[in-house]
């Protein structure tokens, strides 16, 4: 998939920007005008922009607004390696002749 060039504040502006568009485009189709869908158009690919986090027009000229070098919240801890490096660490220390000392609660 493609990477995400959208971040925060204008994903946010998208989104309800977009939104205003298209429901003002939708009101003026009822008189059918041309604006109404030139602005429903505008609205759902802004819409579809800020939903995705992804913008085609970025790619060209190199922009990003979206933050890189973030974790992703669902990988901000991988508790099974560090559990592992726990047990590890015990072992040797075990196997080097120290005793295990409980914590005093």
């Amino acid at each position: 998939m493609f990477r995400r060039n959208v971040g925060g504040i204008d994903r946010v502006l998208r989104v309800t920007l977009g939104g205003m568009l298209f429901l003002g485009g939708l009101l003026l189709l009822i008189g059918a005008s041309r604006l109404g869908v030139i602005l429903v158009v505008v609205g759902a690919l802004a819409l579809l922009t800020g939903i995705v986090r992804f913008c085609v027009l970025y790619i060209p000229f190199g922009i990003s607004t979206a933050r890189s070098g973030r974790r992703p919240l669902n990988q901000a801890c991988d508790c099974s390696a560090w559990m592992k490096a726990i047990q590890d660490n015990r072992a040797t220390s075990l196997a080097s002749g120290e005793e295990e000392v409980a914590p005093k609660v």
